[in-house]
């Protein structure tokens, strides 16, 4: 939301990603890895503290091991997540989010609300749909 002179003005989408080929890329890259379905599950559990990865595996049903390291490097290497590996035997890591990935929590767990409370008329209105093809 912007203040203008002449009140409030909400942005539009159109916006907000920019016009700049390049930043309009990024822009597009940031939202396909938020969107996607295991970081947004990823993000709401780091949310709640540190965890393993058999932790994070365990909580995450579907999610196959290889998945889920990808999703974590990337979640990594936005900044989102962090790794700490700990100097055991056996070796011990933990994921947490970043102080960027906390920010991020809050409308993630709000987009995974809407979802949990709109599933049922969701699945009512795919199978109208599918039934009228």
């Amino acid at each position: 939301m912007v203040i203008e002179s002449g009140g409030i003005h909400e942005p539009r989408m159109h916006e907000i990603c920019g016009h700049d080929p390049a930043e309009a890329e990024v822009f597009r890259s940031i939202l396909s890895r938020i969107g996607d379905k295991w970081s947004m599950m990823l993000i709401g559990m780091l949310h709640e503290g540190p965890r393993r990865f058999t932790e994070l595996k365990n909580m995450t049903p579907g999610i196959s091991a290889r998945m889920l390291t990808h999703t974590l490097r990337q979640l990594e290497r936005d900044g989102l997540v962090e790794r700490e590996m700990f100097a055991e035997i056996p070796p011990r890591v933990e994921y947490r989010s970043t102080p960027l990935g906390k920010s991020l929590a809050e409308p993630v767990l709000a987009v995974a609300e809407w979802a949990s409370a709109n599933q049922a008329g969701i699945s009512e209105n795919r199978d109208r749909y599918d039934a009228a093809l």
